[in-house]
């Protein structure tokens, strides 16, 4: 004799609402009001609908799982709503090297787990980071980490040859960011390529990535006011403007400052030295 079991209902239910939370974050207590609010009033009806859409009487079943579904699509959109303010640990960390608070930004970013595209992005940022804060081995380490994850990547040849710049290793920063290059770095890292050969004493080099990179450091003044400067060193352009002098010598200032220890830092000092003594003679 063929048995009938009663459909498991209940476990119909717990499946759409594993679904259901596994897009809720823990980025929850961060929602304004109003997400919070209407987030707890859809999970409410959601949750007389599911009981009256399986178990409930006949008539209304059919409308009642149509007011599930329709409840469940909203609360996935109300979840994104809410989450709209609510960043990533990579993101934030990102924030905070943009403004310069590279100590933030590294704390964040230790934390990140290692795997995963975003763990690249994550790895040079951190290594940036390093770089910034005078850490290079550990800089170095994570940059090399990200390239073996992903050989060709732009982002991690640059950081990698910005190392090299400012530990002194200048042949390995041209080779590296040369490849950067290649590789879809944008132009305005000719111009880290023009100092590498510019601090070689290769002034062809040199001054084919400056020439190369004149258009793409507009945007960053204080790197357009030292290309001048090293062009007109090296007998290929005219004396910088004092006033952009003025402006922009407190940049290199503290970049020769940051990186004192380094000849990199040392051979910075005396540009550095060379323009102040520029605008004493004014």
């Amino acid at each position: 004799k063929l048995r009938l079991t009663k459909p498991n209902h209940r476990g119909k239910r717990s499946v759409m609402l594993r679904h259901l939370l596994r897009g809720l974050t823990r980025g929850i207590p961060e929602w304004d009001t109003a997400s919070k609010a209407a987030l707890g009033l859809g999970i409410a009806l959601l949750m007389l609908m599911l009981p009256l859409g399986f178990i409930g009487p006949e008539p209304i079943q059919l409308p009642a799982r149509i007011g599930a579904f329709g409840l469940l699509l909203t609360i996935q959109l109300l979840v994104l709503w809410g989450n709209r303010r609510v960043i990533s640990p990579y993101h934030q960390a990102q924030r905070h090297f943009i403004n310069g608070d590279y100590v933030r930004a590294r704390d964040i970013l230790e934390t990140v787990p290692e795997s995963g595209r975003t763990s690249v992005d994550a790895l040079v940022l951190l290594g940036n980071a390093y770089r910034h804060l005078g850490q290079f081995d550990q800089s170095r380490a994570a940059l090399e980490h990200a390239l073996g994850l992903k050989p060709d990547y732009h982002f991690a040849l640059y950081g990698l040859g910005k190392l090299r710049l400012v530990v002194g290793d200048y042949e390995a920063a041209g080779r590296l960011i040369a490849k950067a290059l290649l590789f879809g770095a944008p132009d305005v890292v000719q111009f880290d390529l023009g100092q590498a050969f510019y601090l070689l004493g290769d002034a062809e080099k040199s001054n084919h990535y400056f020439s190369n990179s004149r258009a793409a450091v507009a945007d960053e003044p204080s790197q357009a006011m030292m290309l001048d400067y090293y062009r007109y060193r090296m007998g290929a352009g005219k004396r910088p403007a004092i006033r952009a002098v003025r402006a922009h010598l407190r940049f290199w200032r503290q970049e020769a400052l940051k990186h004192r220890q380094t000849p990199y830092g040392a051979a910075l000092q005396k540009d550095v030295d060379a323009l102040s003594g520029w605008l004493q003679d004014v």
